[in-house]
């Protein structure tokens, strides 16, 4: 079972923040991305905005898929065992989070990436004080892109966001362990199946990198799981390179969709 995040605390900057971003909370009061509600907290989302986000609190714990009650195993779960262990995604993809996600993704923008950070960071110590994690990983390993998108975008919102929960956590970041090898199609506008045909064999791992880093246990991480299909099949490459146990973690998941 997800348990639901834990409400933002937004009266003190947090370890996401370095020197510099405290500074600049203290000299030039921030807003809220959302709203523009300006100066109520030392954070860009203000306390009314953070209410809105809906937390993933009834999911099946296996994949995280949103449920009408916790269960074990959803139904696509008892049909088909996915390739990792367990997944972790504290929130619903839907507005206003997505907002927020798209101008990371999309906007370049920064200061959305640093309040994602925050809302995941508070959400997986509220995970690991109640169980609902009950061991970090050796590494996290961000969803890696091709070269060419990496190009195009200028920069991988995966590893963005995995960051700062390797620092805060002491978590090794591993961001080359993994190998995009095809530069696929947008999964966006993709069925299902027609997904699972775009990513299979998509990524290879780096084997030096897997033999220095010595983990056993892997933490694969995207923005959000919609289908999963391309977490499942990171992490189906990870297992079949000898790694003994692999979880996925979103931010966000999206109801499941054919």
């Amino acid at each position: 079972m997800i348990s639901p995040p834990a409400p933002v605390n937004l009266k003190q900057p947090t370890e996401v923040d370095g020197f510099w971003q405290r500074l600049q909370f203290a000299l030039l009061p921030p807003h809220c991305l959302l709203c523009g509600t300006r100066g109520e907290s030392p954070r860009d989302l203000c306390a009314a905005c953070a209410a809105d986000l809906a937390g993933n609190r009834s999911a099946c714990a296996r994949c995280a898929l949103p449920l009408p009650v916790p269960a074990a195993l959803c139904g696509e779960c008892l049909r088909h065992e996915p390739p990792f262990d367990a997944a972790f995604a504290p929130y619903l993809y839907g507005r206003p989070l997505d907002l927020l996600l798209t101008r990371l993704k999309f906007g370049r923008s920064l200061a959305a990436g640093r309040v994602l950070a925050e809302l995941w960071s508070v959400a997986l110590r509220g995970a690991l004080a109640d169980g609902a994690i009950a061991a970090l990983p050796d590494a996290i390993v961000p969803v890696p892109l091709h070269a060419t998108r990496l190009r195009e975008r200028g920069y991988n919102q995966a590893l963005e966001l995995a960051k700062p929960l390797a620092r805060e956590f002491g978590i090794a970041l591993a961001p080359d362990l993994l190998r995009r090898t095809r530069a696929t199609a947008a999964q966006a506008n993709l069925d299902a199946v027609t997904r699972r045909r775009n990513l299979r064999g998509a990524f290879e791992v780096d084997s030096p990198a897997l033999a220095a880093s010595a983990a056993g246990h892997i933490v694969v991480l995207d923005d959000v799981m919609t289908t999963g299909t391309t977490l499942r099949e990171a992490a189906r490459t990870l297992k079949r390179a000898g790694v003994a146990r692999v979880e996925v973690w979103a931010l966000a998941r999206a109801p499941h969709r054919r």
